[in-house]
């Protein structure tokens, strides 16, 4: 259809779309269509890319019948609007995939753990302030409105900050005090004098590292410890054409920009040169793992000049993608992780700890529609969900 090759098809989405490309990695069903994939910020593990069946047989029996279908009047002019409305809350929630036996088979922690997916070249990542666009939504029952996007400060203290956490973790993690007390321990921040935006970039950690960072290091390191050749960035550039305050920093979603070009397009928009540079630095390296399946290998048969390194398990190493001048003033290029002993807080420490009283940590994060996670969830399914690509649409 497109021209391209179909032994070399590579998927590619971020956020939801990268919870939709890793699912293609667990099934058994995808496996014979593609043979690269690359996730940015989000996986198959993140708490809001799953329902259980139960709970979504549970809400189609709701909507069914919420909205009487039995009876209805095929003549909407006879439809009773005002007993609809209650109907809209499950419009608005999106339906996210279950796990049905067929696509699905088993839990995808459960696939990784025991090497049930295709196990193939990847490339993934995530970005430094991942939770931050989503925390200010979340937070507008509890602090005034006019304070998001005017100031930094409005966790001011402590206090603000555990009042933020009741607000943001899984109503059913509240209820145990050894996990909120874990949890606590692990992100409170401790360096004396502590400032509001520390406090704020500790919610933005925990929760980034939650629903985001560590799940993306979950994934590449199931690929690379079963023998995939796996890439993994962290990208920590704060773009000079980013319309969100600048407290809120390397937001989630922002390396779309670069991957694309858009500081190419200096009719449009007014980037550095820096930054024009750090663009076709993302797109060569996404298209030459597009050709090849190895980021630092160009076209004509060359290696790129800064070298990324494969992540490993013994190694974890990542590129930090940023401009020169980020490097310049003492930015690494390469790092270990990222987020290494927070990630292994969740996905180790705490599950073991949550068991020791008799809870299932995976059931736990699966109420966050009762926690409140509606609006979350939904931001976070984007236009930009998944979508393929092949080697010979990245020329250049």
């Amino acid at each position: 259809l497109f021209g391209g090759d179909p032994n070399k098809v590579t998927l590619f989405g971020e956020s939801a779309g990268a919870a939709s490309v890793s699912m293609h990695l667990l099934s058994p069903k995808s496996a014979p269509y593609f043979q690269r994939a690359i996730v940015e910020s989000g996986s198959a593990t993140v708490p809001w890319a799953l329902e259980s069946r139960q709970v979504a047989i549970a809400r189609s029996v709701a909507l069914y019948e919420d909205m009487r279908c039995g009876n209805m009047s095929k003549d909407p002019q006879n439809w009773d609007l005002e007993k609809w409305a209650p109907v809209m809350e499950f419009v608005d929630f999106p339906w996210v995939p279950v796990i049905d036996g067929d696509f699905l088979i088993e839990q995808p922690t459960t696939s990784l753990k025991n090497g049930n997916f295709k196990v193939t070249q990847l490339l993934a990542g995530s970005n430094r302030e991942e939770a931050i666009y989503f925390i200010v939504y979340q937070l507008g029952d509890i602090f005034p409105p006019s304070d998001f996007f005017v100031k930094k400060d409005f966790v001011k203290n402590r206090e603000d900050w555990l009042r933020s956490i009741s607000n943001l973790l899984p109503r059913q993690m509240l209820k145990a005090p050894l996990a909120l007390a874990s949890i606590i321990h692990e992100y409170e921040p401790t360096e004396l004098p502590i400032k509001p935006s520390d406090w704020l970039n500790a919610l933005d950690k925990m929760l980034g590292d939650l629903q985001f960072t560590c799940n993306v290091n979950e994934i590449a390191l199931a690929n690379s410890m079963n023998g995939g050749d796996t890439y993994y960035y962290y990208f920590t550039h704060r773009a000079t054409q980013q319309t969100w305050p600048e407290w809120m920093g390397v937001l989630h979603g922002y390396e779309i920009n670069f991957i694309f070009g858009e500081p190419l397009n200096t009719e449009r928009f007014k980037y550095t040169k820096e930054e024009q540079e750090l663009s076709y630095r993302f797109m060569r390296y996404w298209a030459n793992f597009a050709r090849t399946g190895n980021p630092n290998k160009n076209p004509d048969g060359t290696y790129t000049a800064d070298v990324w390194p494969m992540y490993t398990q013994a190694s974890m190493q990542y590129i930090n993608l940023t401009v020169e001048s980020d490097y310049s003033a003492g930015a690494s290029r390469i790092g270990v992780g990222p987020r290494r002993k927070q990630c292994s807080f969740w996905k180790k420490l705490l599950p073991n700890l949550m068991a020791a009283v008799g809870l299932s940590y995976h059931q736990t994060l699966h109420h966050l529609s009762a926690a409140g996670y509606q609006e979350l969830i939904s931001l976070m399914i984007r236009p930009w969900t998944a979508f393929a690509t092949h080697c010979s649409s990245f020329d250049g």
